[in-house]
């Protein structure tokens, strides 16, 4: 039963020549999830053959630009090729009005049928299940109110009674905070930002963001199997050093590249 991750966007800030901002799509049961929208993700949609209309949830972490400028094209989009089913978005409670003003400036309102559902800072909470996964967000820390989100798949049936059902834990920008690896203790594939090397841990400090050696520290703390990082600097032409300076802690790791599809195996 297929259950894997595809990258469309790796860079923060700002898209690069090779690296587009923070989007990704999971595919769990071949039911197909959006988490962030950054610019220009309905592009890398088409490039790397994904089909929109797959889509039936959205999940925006937060209100930086890097993470939902994509949005107001891909709805757009949607609309403009007359899709009729409901979208769900799940995301800070601004969002909603924050999308509704800006199609509210056009002759030609959002036609397409969207459903805001608005996170919660509080902890961790359930905020999405279906008969193939279970979504839970939980807040970080970041400049502004930010999620990250972990999605379960369930298994049914007599052949996979034996099985632990696998996860994947989207830990975006944020300091490092060692409490949140309770949150998705043992999850199978963690993404997490690595914005900066430990060199510029001062940076990433006064940015709310975390380093390559503080998200090994996190898989490690979580007991994952594998660790993705990604969103880094545009200032890092060459990310190789940020690689091997997670791997030094936690060798299972690997780098986000846009196109990137990664298949989670069963323990």
């Amino acid at each position: 039963m297929k259950f894997s991750l595809t990258i469309l966007g790796s860079s923060s800030g700002v898209p690069t020549a090779s690296r587009n901002t923070t989007a990704h799509v999971l595919n769990v049961h071949e039911r197909f999830f959006l988490i962030d929208c950054g610019e220009g993700t309905q592009i890398q949609f088409r490039k790397y053959r994904i089909r929109f209309g797959r889509v039936h949830q959205i999940f925006i972490s937060h209100l930086h630009s890097d993470h939902i400028l994509g949005l107001f094209g891909y709805l757009a989009t949607q609309t403009l090729i007359g899709r009729k089913k409901e979208i769900d978005v799940f995301g800070p409670p601004d969002l909603e009005r924050f999308v509704r003003n800006h199609f509210s400036l056009f002759p030609e309102s959002l036609l397409l049928p969207v459903k805001f559902h608005p996170l919660d800072l509080s902890g961790p909470a359930r905020i999405f299940e279906d008969k193939a996964v279970e979504v839970t967000s939980f807040p970080v820390n970041h400049r502004v109110p930010t999620w990250g989100f972990v999605f379960t798949e369930k298994l049914k049936g007599r052949n996979y009674t034996n099985l632990k059902p696998r996860s994947y834990a989207f830990c975006t920008d944020t300091l490092f905070e060692p409490s949140l690896a309770s949150v998705f203790e043992g999850c199978d594939l963690l993404y997490h930002e690595a914005t900066y090397g430990h060199k510029e841990l001062s940076r990433a400090t006064a940015t709310y963001h975390s380093t390559a050696k503080q998200a090994a520290e996190m898989a490690k703390l979580a007991n994952a199997r594998q660790l993705v990082l990604g969103h880094f600097s545009a200032r890092y032409k060459d990310t190789t050093p940020l690689l091997e300076e997670a791997r030094e802690i936690f060798p299972n790791t690997i780098e986000a590249t846009d196109g990137l599809t990664i298949d989670v195996s069963f323990p």
